[in-house]
């Protein structure tokens, strides 16, 4: 059944990933992870050891400190990219 899951959740890695200024509400991921809200969160929260929002903002952070190290897009672009 964790397997399951697992394949759930690298969809919403992936969704995030694709579009990292998306929709990336708790409810959106839900609908990509084909889970209600609710047992979306206790899975996320159960399989991440955090809220899904932990997830997103570590991928916004990770993308923007790739960008940075680039030094070839403004510092304001990357902040506004980063959500």
């Amino acid at each position: 059944m964790a397997n399951d899951y697992e394949k759930r959740l690298l969809r919403v890695v992936d969704h995030i990933h694709d579009d990292p200024a998306g929709d990336l509400s708790q409810v959106a991921l839900a609908v990509v992870a084909a889970l209600s809200r609710f047992h979306f969160h206790r899975v996320c929260h159960d399989l991440t050891c955090g809220p899904a929002a932990n997830t997103v903002r570590r991928m916004r952070l990770h993308r923007a400190a790739v960008q940075l190290v680039g030094g070839s897009v403004p510092l304001r672009t990357i902040a506004c990219g980063a959500g």
